[in-house]
């Protein structure tokens, strides 16, 4: 199964989990009925069932309402309301730094734009998670524990698994549960409420007031009786959390491995958690909400209804060979930075062959094609001296103007000058400083340059987003003619930092059938096969290869505007996975045609890819060894 299919069967479970959450209601708005004509005391109870039967639906649907738009601003909010602290990108700390990295290599193997990672540093467990409605928002969050309790391989093994939940679309739907699952529980914290206000009434103010006192009763037994039944509805909650999330829990084990290529690294973590005191149990009191989300049990009573498949299966599922015995784990020592053997390794990587790539086409979405050594090389192909430079925020702006900035004089002059107005002079010179630094780099490198400086960009305030954002798309306007690169690098920016400034809520699909979007597709197809094309009857071969088994044929028809691309991508954003994969693996087809695929050939794959919310992993090149 690829990352497509698991989306798309993550996407399927939703109309599932739906089902099950309006079922629950429907249970707990029953069992709110029974105890109101237990208190009714006899005569008509038909218009206080329908009042209490209207008022406890609409609590719950208000209540996972409410969550659920709170949740749209993206897994911040839930790293933070489990107590998490947002590690900086420029952190000193060993451990904190190691993280970073093995975060930072995992995104450019994958594809996708480096996630912001929290850090609970009360948890003392081995524990992790992945939170987000969309990768553009997600982050990482990690327990404590992890850092000090596992070596690096487990950690890798760790966080490629929830690297997994985020590529397979579990940490969608995981968050849509989360605010469901809110609803189910909210009369269990009303009822709870009451029940403490209630107690601290005093029995002379009771019988001082019989009617009174009467009433506080009625309140009292009332409050009681909704701590029941929201019991009640946090088993339903516990019911639909475990049949969503225990399958998805292999998927992820067995993606991690392939992500890694070290079965050793996720079975060894597995292991230490099974023999350490603290296992992987969470002490904050939202955990419980959160449960299906994290990369093993948080200790939580279950019921009987687990979250997670037990420990010694998920080990025997990738080490058959397991002899049943856990592993103790120990607080390492905090190991002093140090410089990683051949870091400093710069170069171009060599183009592909045409045939190496359109082998990979038809296997777009398979796990063989991600793996996290070339994360590595590509992390380790920029300097330490560059990765420390960008984690200050006026130099990650300059590398996107640097970028953006045109290599005709005349019109790097308006540029310069506009630059010089909008954003000072240090702006500018940084500017032209990454300009040179990064010409004639290698596109896989340059996206991943780009990519790095996403947690960096995060962090600007919202007033210094719209700057940037508006000097961005002047510079991209200002030579008044269409170049693809800078819209990708354009459209790929306001996506991802769009996601963290404006709080987009969950994307819905719209295209779930690729027919629909025959025109669309020609329009990209015909702009990918004209990029490397020698000639018209070169970009023609390269269209008719990767149209051949559409429904309809189409003039050859590549883009004429801006707004014109925008529209093209803005459709196939809406599209179903599977219909992502096929424009995909049609637009690798065009690119390879000529049997060679070119830095600007994989520019626009790579930036095409990730403005439809489809990551694309960089084809491997050569390996590049040592590692913090």
């Amino acid at each position: 199964m690829d990352f497509f299919e698991a989306q798309d069967q993550a996407r399927k479970k939703t109309k599932w989990l739906v089902l099950w959450f309006f079922l629950a209601v429907i249970g707990v708005v029953v069992s709110v009925d029974l105890l109101v004509i237990a208190l009714a005391g006899g005569g008509d109870p038909v218009p206080l069932v329908v009042l209490a039967s209207v008022v406890t639906g609409g609590i719950i649907l208000a209540a996972s309402g409410f969550k659920s738009m709170q949740l749209s601003a993206g897994g911040s909010v839930v790293a933070e309301d489990l107590g998490g602290r947002l590690v900086m990108p420029g952190s000193t700390d060993f451990e904190e730094r190691r993280l970073l990295n093995i975060v930072s290599e995992m995104a450019l193997a994958s594809g996708m734009p480096v996630p912001q990672v929290y850090l609970m540093d009360h948890e003392e467990g081995i524990n992790a998670f992945a939170a987000g409605t969309e990768p553009s928002n997600a982050v990482i969050g990690v327990t404590r524990g992890c850092l000090q309790r596992l070596s690096r391989a487990e950690l890798s093994g760790v966080i490629a698994h929830e690297f997994s939940h985020i590529l397979n679309g579990d940490m969608r739907l995981n968050m849509r549960l989360m605010g469901l699952v809110f609803g189910l529980v909210v009369l269990s914290m009303i009822g709870r409420g009451m029940v403490e206000l209630l107690r601290f009434q005093s029995i002379s103010s009771r019988r001082n007031n019989k009617e009174g006192g009467n009433i506080m009763l009625v309140l009292f037994v009332l409050g009681l009786g909704l701590l029941v039944i929201g019991a009640l509805g946090s088993f339903f909650g516990r019911l639909i959390q475990a049949a969503v999330s225990r399958q998805r829990e292999f998927l992820a084990d067995a993606s991690s491995v392939q992500f890694t290529r070290n079965p050793d690294g996720i079975v060894g973590a597995l292991k230490k958690i099974g023999g350490s005191e603290m296992g992987s149990k969470m002490k904050s009191p939202k955990a419980i909400e959160a449960s299906h989300m994290f990369f093993s049990n948080g200790g939580m009573f279950s019921f009987g209804l687990a979250t997670h498949p037990p420990l010694d299966v998920r080990i025997r599922a990738v080490q058959e060979s397991w002899d049943g015995e856990f592993v103790r784990s120990e607080i390492k020592p905090v190991a002093s930075d140090r410089k990683t053997k051949n870091e400093e390794r710069k170069g171009p990587l060599d183009g592909l062959p045409g045939a190496v790539v359109l082998g990979a086409a038809s296997g777009i979405g398979q796990e063989e094609h991600r793996r996290i050594s070339t994360g590595q090389e590509l992390y380790r192909g920029l300097s330490q001296q560059w990765r420390e430079a960008i984690e200050d925020r006026e130099v990650a702006q300059a590398v996107i103007f640097g970028l953006l900035l045109a290599e005709d004089d005349q019109l790097l002059l308006g540029e310069v000058s506009f630059l010089e107005k909008a954003a000072g002079v240090e702006a500018k010179e940084l500017a032209l400083h990454w300009q040179a630094e990064v010409r004639g780099m290698h596109s896989a490198r340059k996206i991943a340059l780009v990519e790095l400086t996403l947690p960096t960009l995060r962090g600007l305030g919202p007033l210094e987003y719209e700057r940037f954002r508006d000097i961005t798309r002047w510079l991209i306007a200002s030579d008044g003619h269409v170049d693809l690169f800078e819209f990708m690098i354009q459209r790929v920016i306001e996506r991802h930092l769009g996601s963290h400034f404006d709080r987009q809520a969950f994307r819905k699909i719209r295209y779930h059938n690729f027919d629909r979007l025959l025109p669309e597709a020609n329009i990209l197809v015909s702009t990918v096969s004209e990029i490397g094309a020698g000639s018209a009857e070169d970009a023609e071969a390269a269209y008719l290869a990767a149209a051949s088994d559409w429904k309809a044929r189409f003039a050859r028809k590549g883009v004429s505007s801006h707004a014109e691309l925008d529209e093209v991508l803005e459709k196939f954003d809406q599209a179903s996975p599977l219909v992502k994969r096929r424009i995909l693996v049609s637009c690798v087809t065009a690119a390879a045609r000529d049997g060679t695929l070119s830095s600007r050939e994989a520019e626009l794959l790579r930036t095409i890819a990730d403005s439809i919310g489809c990551p694309l992993p960089p084809f491997p090149g050569e390996l590049v060894e040592g590692e913090i």
